[in-house]
């Protein structure tokens, strides 16, 4: 039988498969105050308010938690405890999980220790009783953790959510930017002048370590909907592209990051909200 060009230097399937697996988690030492400071997504609005201004796409997302008022709300990767202050502020028993030390360290100059519990543990064993919250977040973690992690994240999830609760996600890259969307981007950038890498992942100095599992919105609808979960995905831009110094090149872009289908691989902000 003829056999497709390259598939011959391939091994086999289950080789594959258990490559895969067997990748080491990012050790929670990656995640220093360094990397919260100047790379992780918000540390501008962080620094500049003291953790009491959430930027867009955090905003965005808590409100797809609708009413927090009187709920038990679990902020899985709650970082520097931006979240976590917003839903006390919005009436919410909160309590923030991390498994970065210098995150819960940042954290608590945030969070004061009688308005909300700070628990250092691993998303993927959550040290608390089955239906404890109403609420779930996990706001910016999921392209950190292994395939394998990630699925026991959502068990975990569903068990500890009550009845009805309410699972809300983002993430971001959206792995189809990355794929089809940047190398046309990369392509209009050097026609003007500018070179970019040719992975975007070399624009950062942590990212390309710490997003071990970006997803698309086919990928993280079905593997939410293998959790057990009800959801909902949708792309919404929530990029302000100001680094962007052409007002005609920022039109542009939030165009196509708006609009379907360009939006499919234009927009890198990806939503769920998943029910129990």
């Amino acid at each position: 039988m003829r056999r497709r060009a390259g598939r011959e230097n391939r091994p086999p399937l289950a080789e594959r498969v258990l490559m895969v697996d067997s990748r080491e988690p990012v050790r929670p030492e990656a995640y220093d105050k360094d990397y919260f400071l100047t790379e992780c997504q918000g540390h501008d609005a962080y620094i500049a308010s003291q953790g009491r201004v959430l930027p867009e796409r955090l905003s965005e997302a808590l409100s797809l938690a609708g009413d927090l008022a009187g709920t038990r709300v679990l902020d899985l990767g709650c970082g520097r405890g931006e979240v976590v202050c917003r839903g006390v502020d919005r009436g919410a028993f909160m309590v923030g999980l991390d498994y970065s030390p210098d995150a819960l360290d940042l954290a608590r100059e945030s969070v004061p220790a009688e308005t909300a519990p700070l628990v250092r543990s691993d998303a993927s064993h959550l040290p608390f009783v089955d239906q404890s919250f109403d609420r779930v977040l996990a706001f910016d973690l999921v392209e950190h953790l292994l395939p394998r992690e990630l699925q026991a994240m959502y068990a975990e999830v569903y068990r500890v959510l009550a009845p009805g609760g309410r699972f809300v996600v983002h993430t971001m890259p959206n792995v189809w930017y990355y794929r089809y969307g940047y190398p046309l981007y990369r392509v209009v950038q050097r026609l003007r002048g500018r070179r970019l890498p040719r992975d975007p992942r070399d624009r950062w100095r942590f990212v390309k370590h710490v997003h071990v599992n970006e997803q698309s919105i086919a990928t993280l609808g079905r593997e939410l909907r293998r959790a057990g979960f009800e959801v909902r995905v949708h792309l919404r831009n929530v990029q302000a592209y100001d680094q962007e110094a052409s007002p005609l090149v920022r039109r542009v872009m939030r165009a196509l990051s708006s609009w379907y289908p360009f939006s499919l691989v234009f927009c890198n902000d990806l939503f769920a909200v998943a029910k129990k």
